[in-house]
């Protein structure tokens, strides 16, 4: 669960507690925090209802109060996935979330199997993760024509995107880097039936049946991309238009299930993936054993790999001998990996049994070649569904329906280092796919505001007359690189409009700053700093604060006993003052003099200071009659003392 909070002005740090007491008599969680936000990822559970609260604490150690109390209330669980260490100094960090049919629900285990994450009541189906944390699947709509409508979501329960449903979407959809989405829908066009062993069949229905006469409902798959705004087609690829339907699965029984459902379920295409060096889109086509590659967006097809059949468009790869596979990988050597359901592998390579098994292919030119495999023990075949996943480490998380449905992790060498059992068999549930993300917050991100004060009722920054600077810390606390574009402006026009872009890796912080011309103003002059994550807009964050030309002074109690700024003496004076000052460690020290309007007058003191107490001798100079500030600065604070000068 992510908690977030307010900035408080000098705060060093915050203290946050969560319980099961709305009395905070016994805190689960008592632990402080340097940020805006916290994830907490063990001492939760399902079925209970928390209470939590921060509070700032102080680089004195003086505590400031507690927020009003927050509580929420978990669900229930809805999975019984197990798993099992084999060799956990071996296995890929993360959580594992995986989508299961039939009872159409998601969930997330950590490395124990402790589920942490689940779709609730939302009859949610996980599809994929994208690289910068996008998750993708679809839903349950009962009683509707297209009852499976493809959604973008967060792990949080926001609804990012939905496709608009004029279409039967199935298996995939897929953000383009664009920013529009791609998904396979289903598509249909009469065609003949070929002869086989179910043509007497198909006869006794009163069809011809003699692979001439066009006469029988095909269903092939059409790759449709909708505008992101609109939600209009844009762009279109059809297996009709660029797949030959002299060929057809003749082993596999969909004929025979064709004789039942009266249509043929022809391609099936079930995974879709954009490789953005390339700018091409690969498909992996179930009933016809086949990968394609498809150039983008002219829908060129590039090469066909996989089993030959009649009308000889297979490029390569028809001695891999794969059949009805899942999922498809473009990794960085370029090889794709998939799930080989291995349905047709007596046919294909001869076995005594069905077996499946993930496969690396590499692809030279028109040469293709297996470089790796991982064969599934009988028990394990996965007759549908399943995917494999090439992970941070090296290792493969290979997921089968077999078992009860189980992914497995297995390291280069072939050897299994990690097992999870979701404990789903038909009819009541099928595992569809799993994977091993980083974590479920890819743009949990907190900004705050450097020396960010509060003086009487003023609150916000100081900052100078002229060239001055505003600076943010930035922390990602998630597990995704987040690409973060700031953008800075304010009322009085001081720093114009900037924009700058970073790059935070995870749990990095960083800090970024912004130039501006200030003028003098009679009060605070609001600027706004706007973040949006690149890759993640709904999670955009405003942070305003009010520039003050006029230094603010500092809660004396919240100052630490090793940094002090005595009051000057003698005050008012006339034509000195001893300005006293006291660290407790050697640190920078920055001790200037500014007139009423804010602009620098002096620089009195600008380097490192020893340990100990210090005396500054004054001098008026050529000052006007008036009131001054003297301003300490160290690193991480500032105190202010006022002094009037007589003449």
């Amino acid at each position: 669960v992510l908690f977030e909070w307010e900035q408080i002005p000098e705060a060093d740090h915050y203290q946050i507690q969560i319980t099961e007491d709305s009395d905070f008599s016994n805190p689960i969680v008592n632990t402080d925090d340097n940020t805006l936000a916290y994830i907490e990822k063990d001492a939760l559970d399902w079925n209970s209802t928390y209470y939590w609260r921060t509070r700032p604490i102080y680089t004195s150690g003086v505590s400031g109060s507690w927020t009003d109390s927050f509580s929420f209330t978990t669900g229930s669980s809805l999975s019984s996935t197990t798993a099992t260490f084999i060799d956990e100094s071996q296995s890929q960090s993360g959580v594992t979330v995986f989508g299961a049919f039939f009872n159409y629900f998601s969930a997330a285990v950590d490395q124990t199997g402790k589920e942490i994450w689940n779709s609730g009541d939302n009859d949610f189906v996980y599809y994929s993760t994208s690289d910068v944390g996008d998750v993708f699947g679809c839903y349950l709509l009962p009683g509707a024509e297209n009852n499976l409508p493809g959604i973008e979501i967060s792990f949080r329960g926001e609804i990012i995107w939905e496709e608009p449903n004029d279409e039967f979407l199935h298996h995939d959809i897929i953000r383009l880097p664009n920013g529009n989405y791609l998904g396979i829908v289903e598509t249909s066009s009469l065609g003949p039936i070929p002869i086989g062993g179910w043509t007497a069949s198909f006869q006794g229905l009163g069809f011809q049946a003699d692979g001439v006469t066009v006469e029988f409902p095909w269903v092939g798959d059409k790759l449709v991309e909708w505008d992101k705004d609109t939600k209009d087609v844009v762009w279109s690829w059809n297996v009709f238009d660029h797949f030959n339907m002299s060929d057809y699965d003749q082993f596999g029984g969909t004929w025979t299930e064709a004789y039942l459902s009266l249509h043929y379920d022809w391609t099936h295409v079930n995974a879709v993936i954009f490789d953005e060096d390339e700018s091409d889109i690969y498909i992996s086509t179930r009933h016809l054993s086949r990968i394609t590659k498809i150039d983008y967006p002219s829908g060129e097809v590039l090469w066909n790999l996989g089993h030959q059949m009649t009308s000889g468009d297979v490029n390569m790869g028809t001695d891999l001998g794969f059949s009805f596979q899942h999922s498809l990988q473009k990794l960085e050597n370029g090889n794709i990996l998939t799930f080989d359901n291995g349905n047709l592998a007596p046919e294909f390579r001869g076995t005594d049994e069905p077996v499946s098994r993930a496969i690396e292919i590499s692809v030279d030119g028109s040469d293709a070649s297996l470089v790796w495999s991982y064969e599934l023990p009988a028990d394990l075949f996965g007759f549908a569904s399943g995917n494999t996943q090439k992970l941070e480490n090296g290792n493969v998380l290979i997921t089968t329906v077999g078992g009860g449905g189980r992914s497995l992790e297995v390291n280069p060498g072939g050897s299994l280092v990690w097992e999870g059992l979701y404990n789903l068999s038909l009819p009541d549930g099928a595992v569809y796919r799993a994977h091993r993300i980083p974590g479920l917050f890819p743009a949990a991100y907190s900004v705050m505001i450097d020396n960010f004060v509060e003086s009487g009722d003023d609150v916000g920054i100081y900052v100078p007359i002229g060239s001055s600077d505003i600076s943010y810390t930035l922390n990602n606390e998630g597990g995704y690189p987040l690409v973060l574009s700031c953008h800075i402006s304010d009322n009085e026009g001081w720093f114009g409009s900037q924009t700058t872009e970073l790059t935070l890796e995870p749990n990095a912080t960083e800090t970024i700053s912004f130039t501006g011309n200030v003028s003098a103003v009679n009060g605070g002059n609001p600027i706004i700093l706007t973040v949006v994550p690149i890759h993640h807009p709904e999670r955009s964050k405003t942070i305003s604060v009010d520039g003050f030309t006029s230094p603010l002074a500092i809660d004396e109690d919240l100052i630490p006993n090793s940094f002090r700024l005595d009051e000057p003496y003698p005050n008012p004076f006339n034509p000195a003052t001893i300005i006293q000052y006291s660290i407790y460690n050697e640190q920078n020290i920055l001790l200037q003099v500014f007139n009423i309007s804010g602009q620098l007058v002096e620089t009195l003191v600008n380097g490192t200071a020893s340990a100990g107490q210090h005396s500054i001798l004054w001098s008026s100079g050529q000052i006007s009659t008036g009131i001054y500030f003297i301003k300490m600065s160290t690193d991480l604070h500032c105190q202010t003392r006022k002094v009037l000068y007589l003449k």
